[in-house]
């Protein structure tokens, strides 16, 4: 008996909390955290599908209520998240106005500050920045810093940049990308020997991911370059030699290493003494870094077979300068074998017979001076057949088409590229942000274009159900519906007559008639105009579809057009470039070859 009743009390519990739930799953405030649609919202921005998102979010009933913060925060996330900073700053601007978290508030502006600099508006990112300054809140004092000084630098203002950059004592709580931006502004600056010292610095610093090493290596090539465009070669060298072997900037060090070789050597430079150097010891004497290209041992063996020479010796040439020329070949010998698409592989093939003609090693410089000019030949037919590829616009949807369903918009990345030969000559230009914001403008309309492509096979599936006829029903089913009892689901009122003796005997009534119903002419025109069906709905649809895709085909051929054209301009470049070195390498064979047929070319061995 109690445990009936314990089964009948749970069972009214239970019905009692599911009516509860039933209850408050069927009320909620539009906008409000209750919001079905703003909770889909919600999930789609946490799954990096913005357009999805938008779309939730744009079904919610516009509100003014209180209740609707979280519903403008998250729609103006997504606007910029998916590209549209247009849309999102008005929405931030109303926000600022009763925003109580200032951190929250913070971190939308600068990221919004941060999309209109990506997006090349260095002004308005910087008047958004300065807008903040004011009261910003302290946790983003260094993010601040680095996106300001970021902005200057593109705009050429370095000497404001240094100023933001120094201007709170945080040097230790800033990144060493930020570090690397300061560097570089000062040395811009003129502020050289303090420049110096801290790109040293983030060159020999400890590093714990892939990315610090990537900026490692750019802090070398940076400051190694430096010192070669100042004729101190000496200083350069062991800066280059910190580079990796193998990397983004390998290439571009090795061709300064052997520069530095062969250039006045200047004065040495001091350098700049780490707080916890004695500790860390030297960080490059493993054999990653091109300083073991130039360590005795390697140098010993024959480095003229290796480079596809015969052994030979100048007797005018000291042999200080041989030695210096051994190391510098042994530098660009291991370029020329790397990828003949960069440009830094390409000067490395003129660099070694120019040196070598230099030293007076002439029929060596002959041998290289006609391998590097089938090998520009060969380059030169290469970026022409990548340009007829990109005006064939195969090299954008070639980027693009293992993406093409992401919704991520603005963050978006393009994080590998594909194995086409256009891809590897547009490295540098594929980096950038100009050409990366173009990219993901690309990219988000032809999303949307197979977006709207699916709702128009959705519409033509429904179009083509609704023409169908109905399927034959049974008679005896018809007779049966027809027959049947059934009470309707609705009530009807009441109805009874009643004889009334109180009227008035016929011709006796002369009282004023009632006015006349409105003529049905009137009544007609509160009709709707048309028939508004599924039909009528399915074909509104479809018009409206057909003309969205229309538009969306127009954007995306006129930003396809902007990506080929900034694409062709960077190719045209390099292949000036090639053609410069070809009139080069070409000069100098004919120059050879006249004082060969002259006897002129009597390399002493």
């Amino acid at each position: 008996m109690e445990h009936d009743a314990m089964k009948r009390t749970l069972a009214l519990a239970a019905a009692l909390f599911a009516s509860a739930a039933a209850s408050a799953a069927d009320r909620y405030l539009p906008g409000g955290n209750d919001d079905p649609n703003l909770r889909a919202a919600q999930y789609q921005n946490d799954e990096n599908r913005y357009f999805s998102a938008l779309t939730e979010l744009l079904a919610v009933p516009r509100s003014n209520d209180k209740a609707a913060d979280r519903y403008q925060w998250l729609l103006a996330e997504n606007y910029l998240s998916f590209g549209m900073g247009q849309r999102a700053e008005p929405i931030y601007r109303e926000l600022a106005i009763s925003a109580t978290d200032h951190l929250l508030l913070g971190q939308a502006r600068l990221r919004l500050a941060r999309f209109d600099y990506e997006r090349g508006y260095y002004e308005q990112a910087r008047s958004a920045l300065l807008k903040m300054q004011e009261h910003l809140p302290k946790p983003l004092v260094d993010e601040w810093q680095d996106l300001s000084a970021r902005v200057l630098m593109a705009q050429g203002r370095y000497n404001e940049a240094v100023a933001v950059l120094t201007s709170t004592d945080n040097a230790s709580q800033q990144s060493p990308y930020t570090r690397y931006n300061l560097g570089v502004a000062l040395i811009n600056d003129g502020r050289v020997p303090q420049g110096r010292d801290v790109l040293d610095r983030i060159g020999r610093m400890r590093v714990e991911t892939l990315d610090d090493l990537a900026l490692r290596d750019k802090a070398n090539l940076t400051l190694g370059w430096h010192f070669l465009h100042n004729q101190l070669g000496g200083s350069a060298k062991p800066i280059f030699g910190r580079v990796r072997s193998q990397g983004p900037y390998s290439n571009r060090a090795l061709l300064g290493l052997g520069w530095a070789e062969l250039s006045p050597q200047g004065t040495k430079q001091a350098r700049a003494t780490l707080a916890d150097e004695e500790l860390q010891g030297s960080p490059f004497t493993t054999f990653s870094t091109l300083g073991v290209l130039l360590r005795p041992g390697f140098l010993d063996r024959d480095i003229f077979k290796r480079a596809g020479m015969r052994d030979f010796k100048l007797d005018k040439l000291a042999k200080g300068e041989q030695d210096a020329l051994k190391r510098a070949l042994a530098a660009w010998v291991e370029l020329i074998n790397r990828d003949p698409m960069d440009p830094a592989v390409q000067e490395g093939w003129l660099a070694i017979p120019y040196s070598l003609d230099k030293l007076g090693a002439h029929a060596q410089a002959l041998q290289f001076y006609e391998k590097a000019v089938d090998n520009l030949e060969n380059n030169r037919k290469r970026a022409d057949a990548a340009m007829t590829s990109i005006r064939e616009g195969r090299m954008v949807e070639t980027i693009v088409r293992r993406d093409i369903d992401a919704e991520s918009g603005w963050e978006w990345k393009l994080k590998d590229l594909p194995d086409a030969p256009e891809t590897y000559y547009l490295q540098n230009l594929l980096a950038e942000h100009r050409f990366q914001e173009a990219l993901k403008n690309y990219r988000d309309v032809r999303m949307m274009q197979r977006n709207l492509d699916s709702w128009k096979a959705r519409l033509d599936t429904m179009e083509t159900a609704y023409k169908q006829p109905r399927p034959d029903v049974a008679p005896e089913i018809l007779f049966r519906r027809a027959t049947e009892d059934w009470t309707p689901s609705w009530t009807e009122p009441a109805m009874t007559l009643r004889a009334d003796t109180a009227l008035a005997a016929p011709g006796s009534y002369d009282a004023k008639a009632a006015p006349a119903s409105p003529p049905a002419i009137e009544l007609a025109t509160g009709m709707p105009k048309r028939f508004d069906g599924d039909w009528e709905k399915i074909q509104s649809l479809k018009a409206r579809q057909a003309s969205l895709h229309a538009l969306l085909e127009t954007a995306a051929n006129d930003q396809g057009k902007v990506l080929q054209t900034m694409a062709i301009n960077e190719l045209t470049g390099q292949k000036k470039q090639i053609e410069k070195y070809l009139v080069e390498a070409r000069f100098a064979l004919a120059r050879l070859y006249d004082r060969q047929l002259k006897g002129e070319l009597d390399d002493q061995h």
